[in-house]
């Protein structure tokens, strides 16, 4: 229990990193296999390439097929795409029709259409997720190197783009080789792995084994995030196919957190009162800090307010949402809120 307790503690203080989120590209862009270019072919992948599209932005208690709204669109995939093109699938065999198709869908349409459903949207700002990757082959275990593994990596950066999660990789620099081990990486309790991440400055940490069976691949995964570890196996599968399943298990406790239910998507206004800021070096560095912030679309300072600092801030979603995702941040520290105007009173942590 102790143990436990430690470990816990030691994940509290890993999770005070600032989130700073980055603009996610393509998400409403997809590659997917038709059989061949026929209308019926065309209209099957463009059916998969929505689903796809709609499950990296989407999220819902039960799969997000089941939304009527959904069912109905998917129904229609054809006319939610602004532009398609094949190319020549390298991967099928001689003689084949099947070709790689890639299909763009047009934003603002699906936007609109997420809308009117009752599941809520992660937006294109997302925080990057460390990755921490354990590969074992004829029986040697190492971090990965994507030097030396390009195809592990490769098939990991496609997995992560598939459903929309930006991913970082540890430099393992030569300081870093000689801190963290495997053992580091697998441990039940990686305090070693947790220190190491502070580097980074990331909100979440995925740590995982991936083990070559013979023409297969498992793995094992660990998700660190918002104080809560989430842990799941993924069986034997290809390369591609194990990672895609491994990240899906990431992107559900990410996307449950920062989603924004679709009738909290509208723009709203709230005041933010910070003390403790001396400076224009101070004021300066939260204001770059929460405009960082996933859901935070502007920041304008107002004035100094009986010691405070005001800010405005114009966000998507909730009061309450905004009010968690400051409480993964390391720069402020909750007061309460203002009974007069309802602002929410913060004042700077010790640097």
């Amino acid at each position: 229990m102790k143990a436990l307790i430690k470990f816990l503690l030691v994940c509290y203080l890993f999770f005070a990193a600032i989130v700073q989120a980055i603009e996610v590209k393509g998400l409403f862009e997809v590659e997917v296999a038709a059989l061949s270019q026929s209308r019926e072919d065309r209209n099957a992948a463009v059916r998969e390439a929505m689903s796809i599209v709609l499950n990296r932005v989407m999220v819902g208690d039960e799969a997000i097929t089941q939304d009527p709204v959904v069912r109905i669109a998917l129904d229609n995939a054809a006319s939610y795409v602004d532009q398609y093109q094949y190319e020549l699938n390298v991967n099928a065999k001689a003689g084949s029709d099947m070709r790689i198709m890639r299909v763009a869908f047009n934003e603002e349409m699906l936007m609109e259409l997420m809308r009117s459903s009752s599941l809520a949207i992660w937006n294109e700002m997302r925080d990057e997720v460390l990755v921490w990757l354990v590969v074992e082959q004829l029986g040697q275990r190492a971090i990965l190197d994507i030097d030396k593994n390009r195809e592990v990596e490769q098939a990991l950066q496609t997995a992560a783009k598939l459903k929309g999660v930006p991913i970082l990789l540890p430099l393992m620099d030569l300081e870093e080789k000689q801190k963290v081990l495997v053992a580091d990486v697998l441990s039940a309790y990686p305090e070693k792995l947790m220190k190491a991440s502070e580097r980074y400055d990331v909100a979440a940490i995925l740590s995982g084994k991936l083990l070559k069976q013979g023409r297969c691949w498992s793995s094992e995964w660990t998700l660190s995030f918002n104080n809560k570890i989430a842990q799941w196996t993924v069986p034997c599968l290809d390369l591609a196919a194990n990672l895609a399943v491994a990240f899906q298990g990431a992107y559900k406790p990410l996307a449950s957190f920062y989603a924004v239910k679709a009738d909290q998507v509208g723009m709203g206004t709230v005041m933010l009162k910070v003390a403790g800021i001396s400076g224009m070096t101070a004021e300066t560095n939260i204001k770059s800090y929460l405009r960082k912030l996933p859901m935070v679309s502007s920041v304008k300072w107002v004035q100094v307010e009986q010691g405070r600092h005001v800010f405005q801030l114009k966000i998507t979603g909730t009061q309450v949402a905004l009010q968690e995702y400051l409480a993964l941040g390391r720069e402020l520290r909750e007061k309460g809120v203002d009974m007069h105007d309802n602002s929410l009173l913060y004042e700077l942590r010790e640097q």
